[in-house]
């Protein structure tokens, strides 16, 4: 009985984190490649996890990418961003 609504629980949250990534990246999709909004994604939170913690650096993240993506449109111009300019373009993120 208990392995039918494990298996449930992990069905539904792996369909809603699908959901909501695709969700997210909306904005960035416009004008990154996947790979390009993978890759800001992660260096971000590798970034942001040392201030915020790893948590709330994933969070941070997935929403700072459709900010910056509309900023900079050109993704390799988003590889000179300091960490305080990200900060800055993505603080309706918190």
């Amino acid at each position: 009985m208990k392995a039918i609504p494990a298996a449930l629980l992990l069905c539904t949250v792996i369909l809603m984190t699908a959901i909501s990534c695709k969700a997210i990246a909306r904005t960035a999709a416009k004008y990154w490649t996947r790979k390009q909004i993978r890759e800001f994604v992660s260096n971000c939170e590798t970034r942001s996890s040392r201030l915020i913690g790893e948590e709330n650096a994933t969070k941070y993240c997935n929403c700072a990418v459709d900010m910056v993506a509309e900023k900079y449109r050109d993704y390799q111009e988003t590889k000179t961003i300091s960490l305080v300019n990200l900060l800055e373009i993505a603080e309706g993120c918190k």
